[in-house]
C-alpha cells in the first residue's frame, strides 16, 4: 500500500501532470473570457440561449455559486450574465460587500 501512495504522490506532482493541469487552467480562462466577451457584445433583446447555457454550465461545473473575487475570469463572466437574482439574494450580496 505504501508503494501505491508513493506512486500517486509522484504522479500528481510529475512534470507531465503539472503541464496538463496548467493547460486545463489556461483553457478554462480562455473559455471564461470568450463567453464573457460574447455575452458582453450580445443583443440582450434577443439573447443566444446556447451561449448563456454554456456560460451557466461552465460556472456550475466549476462550483461557482457565489463569488468573492469579481476580478477573476469566472467572476467577470458571472457579472455579465443577464439574470436577475431574487431580492433576498441581492440583499445578501449587498450585505457581503
Amino acid at each position: 500500500m505504501d508503494e501505491r501512495r508513493t506512486y500517486l504522490r509522484y504522479a500528481r506532482n510529475s512534470p507531465r501532470v503539472m503541464k496538463k493541469r496548467e493547460q486545463l487552467e489556461e483553457l478554462q480562462v480562455l473559455l471564461a473570457d470568450t463567453y464573457r466577451e460574447i455575452i458582453t457584445n450580445m443583443d440582450l433583446d434577443d439573447p443566444n440561449a446556447a451561449v448563456l447555457n454554456g456560460a451557466r454550465q461552465l460556472l456550475k461545473d466549476n462550483s461557482i455559486v457565489s463569488l468573492s473575487e469579481e476580478s477573476s475570469p469566472l467572476g467577470k463572466l458571472a457579472n455579465v450574465l443577464p439574470f436577475n437574482d431574487p431580492p433576498e439574494v441581492q440583499e445578501a450580496i449587498r450585505q457581503s460587500k
